[in-house]
């Protein structure tokens, strides 16, 4: 038994061949469709951004509105 086993090993050791490289499996119809998807998403994005400054520019409108307002309203109590 004590023979066996590394003998067994020795075999395998000797049987295994020389490791080789396999060829680059290229996907066109993925790739594709990943540029497709790319650009969706940057447009997606883009649209939100828009509409994000948009926003932010009316917030600003409001708070122009309310601090003028509130400038009113301390003149009045100032008299």
């Amino acid at each position: 038994m004590k023979i066996i086993i590394p003998l067994i090993a020795l075999c395998l050791f000797l049987g295994s061949g020389r490791a080789k490289a396999q060829w680059t499996v290229i996907d066109p119809s993925n790739i594709a469709q990943s540029i497709v998807n790319s650009s969706k998403s940057l447009v997606q994005e883009s649209t939100t951004a828009k509409n994000m400054v948009s926003n932010f520019q009316e917030t600003v409108k409001i708070y122009q509105q309310a601090k003028k307002y509130y400038d009113a309203l301390q003149a009045v109590n100032n008299l």
